[in-house]
C-alpha cells in the first residue's frame, strides 16, 4: 500500500463525475450508517440503559445530521483533491492532511474542534470511495493491485 502517492495524472481516470460521486458518498455515508445505528438503538431502547448509552445516542444523532454541516468542507476540499490527483499526490496521508486542514478551517469558522477530526475522516472516506470508483487512479506503475 502506498501511503503518499497515487497514479500520475490520476484525475484523468477519475474525472469530474467520479470526483462528484466520491464527494456524495463521503457526504452521505456517515449519515446513513448513523441512521442505521439510531434505528438499532431505538429498537433495543438503549436510552433506558444509562448515561453511557445516551452518549452513544447523542454521537449517532450528531453524525446523522453531519451532512447539514459537512457540505461546505467537502466543496472547499474538492479542487484540492483534483489538483492532488492530477499530480499523483493523493495517497492516504495527503488525503488525511487535506481533511485535517479543511477541518481546521471549518473548526475555526464554526468555533468547534469537532470539525477537525471529522474533516480528516471525511477525506479518508472520500479517498476510499475514489479508490472503488476508479482503481486505475491509484495504481502505481509496476503494481497489479490498486492501493
Amino acid at each position: 500500500m502506498n501511503l503518499l502517492w497515487s497514479a500520475p495524472d490520476g484525475y484523468a481516470f477519475v474525472r469530474f463525475r467520479g470526483l462528484l460521486i466520491g464527494l456524495v458518498v463521503a457526504w452521505l455515508l456517515p449519515a446513513l450508517i448513523a441512521g442505521l445505528a439510531l434505528a438499532i438503538q431505538w429498537l433495543i431502547d438503549t436510552t433506558a440503559w444509562g448515561d453511557d448509552w445516551l452518549l452513544l445516542w447523542a454521537t449517532s444523532i450528531l453524525i446523522a445530521i453531519s451532512p447539514m454541516l459537512s457540505w461546505l468542507g467537502l466543496i472547499l476540499a474538492a479542487p484540492f483533491v483534483a489538483i492532488l490527483l492530477d499530480r499523483g499526490w493523493f495517497g492516504w496521508l495527503p488525503a488525511l492532511a487535506l481533511g485535517l486542514a479543511v477541518g481546521g478551517l471549518m473548526a475555526y469558522l464554526m468555533g468547534t474542534t469537532l470539525a477537525l477530526s471529522f474533516g480528516g475522516a471525511l477525506m479518508l472516506i472520500h479517498r476510499a470511495a475514489l479508490g472503488q470508483i476508479s482503481p486505475a487512479a491509484f495504481r502505481i506503475s509496476g503494481q497489479n493491485t490498486p492501493i
